[in-house]
């Protein structure tokens, strides 16, 4: 005969085995996790050891969101990722500053402190806007946490690191192969101005990751059709819009494409409701975010093809020593036509040798080679899709030649082109992989599995980061 102790202990041991199970496991643990920051919060508010805290807790997470993914090697190069952006960023906040960390750095970490304080104190917060909205997010974080300049920091590490994360998913999604996604992840992991820009108080990071993010659903609707994506790609392409201008033009081929192309039928067409959605749209999103995508350009749009105006932009950008091309400045549409691949070709690749003269340039030069490796293999990579599948190759090549287009007319010195072209060199990373996994070489360098994700045709393996 079983007693009422045995009874309620192997209840007990039912209740436990149930409450053991996964799905109830990770709200506990969400809850531990939240205890454990307000305390900190509460105790460490404003102090170095807070920040730690906060870097380790995230850490911890990130192995957490991993450790149940499929592939191996991911997990090691996102961890990689990771842990580079941290480190530098640790090294700026307590060793040495890094380099680009000083003025607008200073500036967006001020901004966000004044805001946070005027915020605890009461009074009327700074008027921010356009780029300088990066530094709200400073202030939200700081009024949290207290002025602890590594909090700031680690949110680009973390933007950083899950920019890396969607060149995986995008390069997956593209080459439907798990050696080029796993090649463009180990280029945007190992690149040094991605590393910089994600570990100091500047919003190339922010914008980078809103990018990555806008052009994988451009991408998912592209090959499967379905109109959320489109809205997906368009909205998320906004905040790194609002952080800087230039980038609102890549929507240009959004609704292109939106427009003349149908992905469920994979044909073009020449006028359709699409059409009439995309008109909608662009004057909805006109009339909501009108002032503040346009905070670095001319009221009047049409402008932006005037010689006259972009000859004065020109004379503005080409300053201090780094500058170049100064002499060339447009009369006619002819000049801007003929110069534009010029600028394109200084943009990407300078310093050139005979520019370098102080230890910096030299940085600036083997910045500029990376780009030359990265720009003969995506050559390679593009004229693969351009013999297998061309929608691909017009979508890659678009986005690329609005990015180079705008940039290279809005910028004249190698300082500031180093740090605008590493907005798009995780994109430019995927067909370069693509072309050197075609080469023997890489092969036999890094040897790669069969895994079910090459097995099922490119899908995507099984993990609790996937979207």
């Amino acid at each position: 005969m079983v007693s009422s102790s045995e009874i309620k202990d192997a209840q007990a041991a039912n209740n436990w085995e149930n409450h053991s199970k996964p799905s109830t496991i990770g709200p506990f643990m969400v809850v531990c996790i939240s205890g454990l920051v307000t305390g900190s919060v509460a105790t460490a508010r404003g102090r170095d050891l807070l920040g730690l805290f906060i870097v380790l807790l995230g850490f911890a997470t990130l192995i957490i969101l991993l450790s149940q993914h499929k592939d191996a090697r991911l997990r090691n190069l996102i961890i990689l990722a990771f842990l580079l952006r941290t480190g530098l960023a640790i090294t700026h906040a307590y060793i040495m500053p890094l380099p680009d960390s000083g003025a607008d750095a200073l500036t967006f970490e001020r901004l966000g402190w004044q805001t946070a304080k005027a915020w605890l104190d009461g009074e009327i917060a700074p008027s921010l806007s356009g780029a300088y909205l990066y530094s709200l997010l400073i202030g939200v974080l700081y009024y949290l946490f207290g002025r602890i300049p590594l909090v700031a920091q680690f949110t680009n590490v973390l933007l950083g690191t899950f920019t890396v994360y969607f060149t995986w998913k995008l390069a997956l999604l593209i080459s439907k192969g798990r050696s080029p996604a796993l090649i463009a992840t180990l280029i945007a992991a190992l690149f040094p101005t991605l590393n910089l820009y994600s570990a100091i108080t500047m919003r190339e990071s922010a914008i980078v990751f809103f990018t990555a993010l806008s052009i994988y659903c451009f991408f998912l609707w592209l090959q499967r059709g379905r109109l959320s994506w489109m809205f997906g790609a368009v909205i998320l392409l906004l905040p790194a819009s609002i952080l800087h201008s230039g980038m609102v033009f890549i929507e240009i081929v959004y609704l292109f494409f939106f427009c003349f192309y149908r992905p469920r039928k994979e044909k073009w067409v020449a006028f359709g409701i699409n059409t009439i959605i995309a008109l909608f749209l662009l004057l909805f999103v006109v009339i909501v975010f009108g002032d503040w995508l346009t905070g670095k350009l001319p009221q009047d749009i049409r402008l932006l093809l005037s010689p006259d105006y972009l000859g004065q932009r020109i004379t503005i950008a080409a300053r201090d020593r780094a500058a170049y091309l100064s002499g060339f400045v447009p009369r006619s549409i002819g000049d801007m036509l003929l110069q534009t691949p010029l600028r394109i070709l200084y943009f990407l690749y300078t310093p050139f040798i005979w520019m370098v003269s102080t230890p910096t340039d030299i940085v600036g030069f083997f910045d500029a080679l990376l780009y030359i490796f990265l720009s003969i293999f995506a050559l390679k990579g593009l004229v693969y899709f351009w013999h297998k599948d061309k929608l691909l190759f017009w979508g890659i090549v678009l986005i690329l030649a609005v990015f180079l287009v705008v940039f290279a007319w809005g910028t004249s010195n190698y300082g500031t082109a180093i740090r605008h072209r590493q907005k798009m060199v995780w994109f430019l990373a995927i067909p370069a992989a693509i072309g050197l996994a075609r080469g023997p070489g890489w092969k036999w360098s890094y040897p790669v599995k069969k895994t079910s994700a090459d097995k099922n045709s490119g899908k995507e393996v099984a993990g609790p980061l996937n979207l």
